[in-house]
């Protein structure tokens, strides 16, 4: 079910529960259809898996979109960067950043990481909240290796000083991820896969196989494991087969 309107009347509707929040994410709906609403600051850098077509660019664009339309005090205050390797051209007005070249993708994760040690090192420095928001990692990683050290500096790091990290991979296979990147990615969000082993390279376990619906949902944190539909968020001519 696609409503243009939904996610924002979910976020105005929750809107006491988001203004305490550093950066809410919605996620989707639970079995009793109760909308669950995240804080990015409290459950840090998320891994998202999936197996292609089942809606994990659609979510990026909903974590996008949370940020848009949280209370002013956050949406006004975050920066959202999305990250998308395969050069896809569609823009979307709910990224601050948005970034197709591998030249492009390189200057600003040298520039994360230049915000990182100045805010290390002065404490007075401002630390709105900031969102990396990586599509396709595992096709970014083809494209350029040397760029995987960075990202597991900003996945360590960045989180202590407010800046967190999304990756988003249809390669589901333990040794796509490097194991201390992994470590730093303490969230799991999985969609549907074939095989227990893909499960595994997400979840580690192997609950996804057994999602039956697109858009459905394994919200992994402190090893509880919560069901949820997601929603579609992207307009007919801005989705892609992701």
């Amino acid at each position: 079910m696609k409503n243009k309107n939904e996610l924002k009347t979910i976020m105005r509707t929750h809107k006491e529960q988001t203004k305490c929040m550093g950066l809410p994410i919605f996620l989707g709906y639970d079995d009793n259809n109760q909308p669950l609403i995240v804080d990015l600051a409290k459950v840090g850098n998320i891994l998202v898996g999936g197996a292609t077509g089942q809606g994990k660019t659609n979510l990026l664009h909903a974590f996008a979109q949370s940020c848009f339309y949280a209370p002013p005090k956050i949406s006004q205050g975050c920066i959202v960067y999305y990250i998308d390797s395969k050069g896809c051209e569609e823009f979307s007005p709910y990224f601050d950043i948005q970034l197709n070249t591998i030249e492009d993708i390189k200057a600003h994760i040298d520039m994360l990481q230049e915000r990182i040690i100045k805010r290390e090192t002065d404490k007075k420095m401002s630390r709105y909240p900031i969102a990396l928001l990586i599509d396709d990692f595992d096709h970014l990683l083809l494209m350029d290796k040397s760029i995987i050290e960075k990202i597991v500096s900003i996945a360590q790091r960045g989180p202590r000083v407010g800046i967190y990290t999304v990756l988003v991979t249809a390669q589901l296979e333990y040794n796509i991820l490097p194991a201390r990147l992994r470590i730093e990615m303490p969230t799991r969000v999985a969609f549907r896969v074939a095989t227990t082993i893909e499960s595994r390279g997400i979840l580690d376990m192997p609950d996804a196989t057994q999602l039956s619906r697109q858009g459905e949902i394994l919200f992994s944190h402190n090893l509880k494991l919560t069901r949820l539909q997601t929603i579609n968020v992207v307009d007919n001519n801005e989705e892609r087969n992701i």
